[in-house]
C-alpha cells in the first residue's frame, strides 16, 4: 500500500515539476506559436493557389477552343488539371506541417490501395473516360443516346459524362456505364429516318390514307426525295390498322420534321375522311342466356 501511495506521489511531483519548468513551458509554447504560423503559412498559400488555379482554367479553356483541338478533349483536360493541382496542393500543405516525406509516400501509398478498393467503380469510369477520348465515341455538342437519356453531349468529366437533354435538363451518366452499355450517336451519319406510327379506321381505304401521310413527307422541304418517304402497313391493332410513315431527314433539321409532322397528321387524315379509332372493345351477349337471366330475375 505504501508503494502505490509513494509511486502516485512521485508520479504527481513530476508532472508538476514538469509543468513548472520554465524551459519546457517555452519550448511548448514556441511549438504551438510555430504550429500556428504553419497552419496560417497553409492557409494562404493554399488561398492564393486556389485564385491561381481559377485564373488558369479559363486560359486552358480558351487554349483548348481552339478549332484544331477536340472540345471533348479540352473538357477531359481541364477536370484533370483541377483535380491534380487539388492534390499537389493538399501535398505541399503536409509538407509545410511538418509531415515526413516517407511517411506521406507510404500514407498516400496506403491511401491509394485503400480508396482503390473502395472506389474501383470510380476507376473503371475514369478507365471509360480515357476509352472514349481515344476511341472517339462522341464529342461534345453530339446528340446521343445513352442509358435511355437522348440529348446532346454537354461535358465529358474525369468520371462523368453531362447530356444536356431536350427538355434542358442535364443527366450525369458514367463514363463506365457509357463504354459497358449500347450507345447511338446520332451525329456519326449524316442523315436520320423518321419512323412514325398511325392508327387509321379499319372501315377506311387504306390507299387513300397512305398517300394523304406520305404527301406530308412529300411536301416538306427538309425531307430528302431520295430515298422517297413510304408507308407500309406495320401491325392490325385491336381497334385500329397501324400504318408506318417513314422519311430521311438531315440530323439539324431532324426535330423540326418531327414536331410540324405530328402537327399535320390528322388535319392530313380529316380532309380525306380518314378517321383516327380510340381504343374500344365490342361486347357480344348471348340472347338465350340473357333471357334466362331476366327469367331468374323475375322469379
Amino acid at each position: 500500500m505504501d508503494i502505490q501511495q509513494y509511486t502516485v506521489k512521485n508520479f504527481f511531483s513530476e508532472v508538476l515539476e514538469k509543468l513548472t519548468n520554465k524551459t519546457y513551458l517555452v519550448d511548448l509554447t514556441v511549438g504551438w506559436i510555430f504550429f500556428i504560423i504553419k497552419v496560417i503559412a497553409c492557409v494562404v498559400i493554399y488561398y492564393i493557389a486556389l485564385r491561381f488555379i481559377r485564373k488558369l482554367l479559363p486560359l486552358l479553356d480558351r487554349a483548348t477552343s481552339k478549332e484544331n483541338v477536340n472540345k471533348s478533349l479540352g473538357s477531359f483536360l481541364r477536370s484533370i488539371f483541377n483535380v491534380g493541382m487539388h492534390a499537389l496542393l493538399i501535398t505541399i500543405c503536409l509538407l509545410v506541417l511538418g509531415v515526413k516525406e516517407s511517411s506521406l509516400f507510404a500514407f498516400f501509398g496506403t491511401l491509394g490501395i485503400g480508396v482503390g478498393l473502395a472506389l474501383k467503380d470510380n476507376l473503371s469510369n475514369l478507365a471509360g473516360g480515357i476509352i472514349i477520348l481515344i476511341f472517339k465515341s462522341y464529342c461534345v455538342g453530339d446528340e446521343v443516346k445513352i442509358a435511355g437519356e437522348v440529348g446532346y453531349i454537354h461535358e465529358i468529366d474525369v468520371f462523368f459524362t453531362s447530356i444536356r437533354t431536350h427538355n434542358g435538363d442535364i443527366v450525369m451518366v458514367p463514363n463506365g456505364m457509357v463504354v459497358s452499355n449500347k450507345l447511338i450517336n446520332y451525329n456519326k451519319t449524316p442523315t436520320r429516318r423518321l419512323k412514325l406510327i398511325i392508327g387509321v379506321d379499319y372501315n377506311c381505304n387504306l390507299d387513300v390514307a397512305r398517300k394523304a401521310l406520305e404527301d406530308i413527307l412529300n411536301k416538306n422541304q427538309y425531307v430528302l426525295k431520295e430515298p422517297k418517304p413510304y408507308t407500309h402497313v406495320d401491325s392490325y391493332g385491336d381497334s385500329s390498322i397501324n400504318i408506318a410513315l417513314k422519311g430521311w431527314i438531315p440530323n439539324e433539321h431532324y426535330w423540326k420534321v418531327y414536331k410540324e409532322t405530328l402537327n399535320e397528321i390528322k388535319p392530313a387524315l380529316d380532309a380525306v375522311n380518314i378517321s383516327i379509332p380510340f381504343p374500344q372493345m365490342d361486347v357480344h351477349l348471348n340472347g338465350v342466356l340473357l333471357e334466362q337471366r331476366e327469367d331468374k330475375q323475375s322469379q
